[in-house]
C-alpha cells in the first residue's frame, strides 16, 4: 500500500458483500453494513445491476466474490465456537472496512474487539462511519499500524489487548499484499503476543503455477486489477509447505480448508454461479498457539 493511500481493495470487498446479500440467495454471510462502508462509487455499481455484472466480470471479480464470503463466514463460525471455549478478544489484522464489531452486538458483553490497520484506512474508516451515524462500539479498539514499518507486538501493545488472556486473530485478505519476509514477521509477532491457546484463522492465495492454463488469464486480470489499486499481489503461497512454515513459528494446526472443503460447507446445492474460489484458490487455514 503506497503511503497516506487508504486500501482499494477493501473498498471492492465491502461491495461484493453488499451485493451479495443484495442479489444471491441463499445467503451465505450477511453483512447488512457493508453498503455503508463502501465508497460512494461502489455504492452506485452495486445499485445498478446492469453496471455492476460488467464491473464484476471486466474486473475478475466475478469469480473471486465466493472466496471473499467463504473466509468471512469460515472466520467467524470459528470465533463464535472460540467464544464459547472462553476467549474474550478479537483481533483483526488488517481490518479494512470489516464491520464485525458493528453486526455483532449479541457478542459485546463477551468480546473486546481490536482492529489493526494501516493509519490511512483507519482514518477514512472513521470518517465515513461518522458521516454514516455509526459511532463507535464501546467493545471496539481502533488501533493503527503499518505492518511493512511495525509490528503487530508493537501494535497491541499500545492498546487494551491482555497478553496473559487468549485471543482470536485474523488475518484475511491480507496475505498477498505483504512481502513475504512482512508475513513471517507478522505471524512471528502473533505468536509471541498471544497467550498459549489464542487462535488464528487465515486466508492465502496458491501460485499461479497452480491454476490450470485456462483459469491464467482470468488470475493475471485479477493481478493487473490488484496492482492498479496500488496493492499488488506479492506472497502466494503453496499450501503443500506453508502450513509446516507457519507451525515452526509457535502454532499447531487445526486445520486447511481447501477451496473443495470450503465448497462442501458453504455452497453445496447452489444452482447460480457462485462458488468457492475458482479464481484465486484461496485456502483457509486455522491454527491455535501451542508453544
Amino acid at each position: 500500500m503506497r503511503a497516506n493511500q487508504r486500501s482499494r481493495t477493501a473498498e471492492w470487498i465491502a461491495a461484493m458483500r453488499a451485493a451479495h446479500l443484495r442479489y444471491d440467495r441463499p445467503v451465505i454471510f450477511e453483512d447488512p453494513l457493508a453498503i455503508h462502508l463502501t465508497s460512494r462509487g461502489w455504492r452506485w455499481i452495486v445499485d445498478h445491476p446492469p453496471l455492476y455484472r460488467l464491473v464484476v466480470r471486466a474486473t475478475g471479480l466475478a469469480r473471486a466474490r465466493g472466496a471473499i464470503l467463504a473466509r468471512a463466514r469460515y472466520t467467524e463460525d470459528r470465533l463464535e465456537a472460540a467464544v464459547r471455549g472462553g476467549i474474550g478478544q478479537y483481533v483483526i489484522v488488517g481490518a479494512g472496512l470489516d464491520s464485525f464489531a458493528w453486526r455483532r452486538r449479541d457478542l459485546a458483553g463477551k468480546l473486546m474487539v481490536l482492529e489493526l490497520d494501516h493509519p490511512a484506512s483507519q482514518l477514512a474508516k472513521r470518517q465515513r462511519l461518522a458521516r454514516s451515524g455509526f459511532p463507535i462500539p464501546e467493545n471496539l479498539e481502533l488501533v493503527p499500524v503499518d505492518l511493512g514499518q511495525s509490528s503487530v507486538a508493537a501494535a497491541l501493545g499500545r492498546s487494551g489487548y491482555r497478553r496473559e488472556a487468549r485471543g482470536f486473530f485474523s488475518l484475511l485478505g491480507t496475505v498477498q499484499y505483504l512481502p513475504r519476509e512482512a508475513v513471517t514477521a507478522t505471524l512471528r509477532s502473533i505468536a509471541d503476543v498471544a497467550a498459549v491457546g489464542s487462535e488464528l484463522v487465515l486466508s492465502y492465495i496458491q501460485p499461479r503455477e497452480a491454476f490450470e492454463p485456462a483459469q491464467r488469464p482470468a488470475f493475471d486480470r485479477m493481478l493487473r486489477f490488484a496492482a492498479r489499486q496500488g496493492e499488488p499481489f506479492m506472497s502466494l503461497l503453496d499450501p503443500d509447505s506453508f502450513p509446516a512454515e507457519v507451525c515452526a513459528l509457535g502454532y499447531r494446526l487445526v486445520e486447511n480448508a481447501s477451496p473443495r472443503e470450503q465448497a462442501a460447507s458453504y455452497f453445496a446445492g447452489r444452482t447460480d454461479d457462485l462458488e468457492p474460489s475458482s479464481l484465486l484458490l484461496a485456502y483457509l487455514a486455522h491454527f491455535r498457539v501451542g508453544r
